[in-house]
């Protein structure tokens, strides 16, 4: 079925879903795929600084190494991990002036506060 046979409003969510997909928001990017988010749990927990090997992180978080080898550039782009300068094997650590994980440590309460 071509856009020219859809309703209206089926053309917006088509449309809305193709720009989503194509340009998401930081949210999105965070929600997108489930192992980031159990990442990100992760490293929530840890303690500031702790370090991880990518084993260790996948085992932590409950991913896949493949995971977080596939996700590594996102996590440190975001700035919540850190390469350990001459490691071996490679270590990471947890950015403990993270801004992203103080945020997500601040929705973490108000939505277990809402929850309680």
């Amino acid at each position: 079925m071509t856009s020219e046979n859809l309703p209206v409003n089926e053309i917006d969510d088509v449309s809305m879903d193709h720009l989503r997909d194509n340009y998401p928001s930081g949210w999105r990017i965070l929600v997108q795929n489930e192992s980031v988010g159990f990442i990100l749990d992760a490293l929530m927990d840890a303690l500031p600084r702790a370090e991880f090997t990518k084993s260790a992180l996948a085992a932590e978080a409950g991913v896949s190494r493949q995971s977080v080898y596939t996700h590594l550039d996102l996590l440190l782009a975001l700035d919540v991990l850190e390469p350990v300068e001459h490691s071996s094997p490679e270590r990471y650590r947890v950015h403990a002036e993270s801004d992203l994980l103080a945020l997500l440590h601040e929705v973490n309460g108000v939505v277990n506060e809402h929850l309680s």
